[in-house]
């Protein structure tokens, strides 16, 4: 057998896919590319920050020269900034969720590949959000789920929408699940952030006025006080009401300094936390959002409806990986009374998971055989009226506020004005 012949049958292994490599290749250039730009890109942020520690300086010199009215002007100044500023970022950042959840939606509905859509989407992030888009795709490419690939790759997607991809995929629903949490998402931001735009204004009304009455009963009313006593002159009612409330916030100064660091802290986290910007939970405020929970349960429980599996494997699910502690404990309890042989419905309903004419409601349709339809449902019309509620509450309150702001600085006023009328009175006397 000559070469020629003896070659064609000789065994040869089967060659390395050209495509994969390719696009192994074209990863590898783009994270080198990155690295390389990475240092300018530090370079740019460390001059920023350089620019921003100069003009801090100046500020500082300035409230060293002038006192410390500066120094409150410069502490209004700087929160302003971080309130605009977050607000932007927030978002910027939700609009990217919404949009990256879209490409996603669309790439599942029409069985593509997740790992192309996601990264031709990778060009829109900078810096280290789009190391967290290339984390995404290599994680995708490397045969991981969706729901791993965004643990791998973080706060690309809120929690939300991870826990609806996570039941997606558990289901078998992960276009229905990435069309859901696209849908609503894009629906209710721009209604959350308005209200975490009133809500921030209101209480930046009220750090304002804190901020400068506290400086008066602090500083001013002290002074104003010694003045009155040299000239042996009794102080008006309303005065002596001001010089009262001075004594008190300086006898509980600091539960006043906490009050207005709660504000403040709501301030910098609420636009960015109903933004889904963020992956923190406002504590005592999140208790007022139970509707949202229950919608976001509902959403879920859909899923598994439309595939026909049990809800207590949905509920199994939640259990573990819902974001919230304290809303996941009363999942755990309740899907613990369902495995037990209870009503799937009166167990969500006695933990107040969903209100009792709600469980009316999904009992019927489960009758019928609209459940999945009914649950959807349930989720926007929770979603919907807590929305509405919220509106209700802050127009309610927005002009009691200022009602308020108004009757707290005509008592400061009229407590320093009457004595002067009445010391100018009996000196001219």
């Amino acid at each position: 057998m000559n070469e020629a012949s003896g070659s064609t049958n000789r065994y040869e292994p089967p060659g390395p896919d050209l495509s994969l490599a390719a696009s192994a290749l074209a990863r590898e250039l783009h994270h080198q590319i990155d690295d390389r730009f990475s240092s300018d890109r530090r370079k740019f942020r460390l001059f920023h920050w350089m620019l921003v520690i100069a003009v801090e300086a100046v500020l500082l010199w300035l409230a060293v020269l002038f006192g410390v009215l500066a120094v409150l002007a410069l502490i209004g100044l700087n929160l302003g900034f971080a309130v605009v500023l977050i607000t932007v970022l927030a978002r910027i950042g939700a609009a990217r969720q919404d949009t990256l959840l879209g490409v996603l939606a669309i790439a599942a509905e029409k069985n593509l590949a997740l790992a192309p859509a996601a990264s031709a989407f990778s060009a829109q992030g900078i810096g280290r959000t789009r190391r967290r888009f290339l984390r995404l795709v290599d994680e995708l490419h490397a045969g991981n789920t969706l729901t791993g690939a965004l643990e791998a790759a973080p706060r690309l997607i809120a929690q939300d929408g991870v826990l609806l991809i996570r039941a997606g995929e558990d289901s078998g629903q992960l276009p229905q699940a990435l069309a859901i949490a696209a849908k609503y998402r894009a629906s209710r931001l721009p209604l959350w952030l308005a209200i975490a735009g009133r809500f921030s204004y209101i209480l930046l009304l009220l750090v304002a006025l804190q901020t400068i009455m506290s400086f008066i009963l602090y500083f001013i009313v002290p002074k104003f006080e010694a003045i009155f006593g040299d000239f042996g002159v009794s102080l008006p009612q309303a005065t002596i009401l001001v010089i009262d409330l001075s004594h008190s916030i300086v006898r509980y100064s600091p539960l006043a300094l906490l009050i207005v660091g709660l504000e403040i802290f709501l301030v910098l986290t609420l636009p960015a936390s109903l933004a889904g910007w963020n992956q923190f939970q406002i504590p005592l405020f999140d208790r007022l959002l139970i509707r949202r929970h229950s919608a976001l349960v509902a959403r879920c429980l859909s899923l598994y409806v439309a595939a026909a599996q049990p809800v207590t494997r949905a509920l199994g699910l939640l259990s573990q990986y819902y974001p919230t502690r304290w809303f996941r404990t009363r999942i755990k309890r309740a899907n613990s009374e369902i495995l037990q042989g209870q009503d799937w419905l009166a167990a969500l309903e006695r933990h107040e998971i969903i209100r009792p004419a709600d469980a009316e409601v999904l009992r019927s349709a489960q009758a019928v055989g609209n459940l999945e339809w009914a649950l959807e449902e349930h989720a926007e019309r929770n979603e919907r009226r807590l929305a509405y509620r919220l509106q209700v509450v802050f127009v309610t309150l927005f002009p009691l506020v200022v009602l308020t702001i108004g009757f707290v600085v005509f008592v400061v006023a009229l407590g320093f004005f009457a004595p002067l009328v009445k010391l100018i009175s009996e000196l001219s006397a």
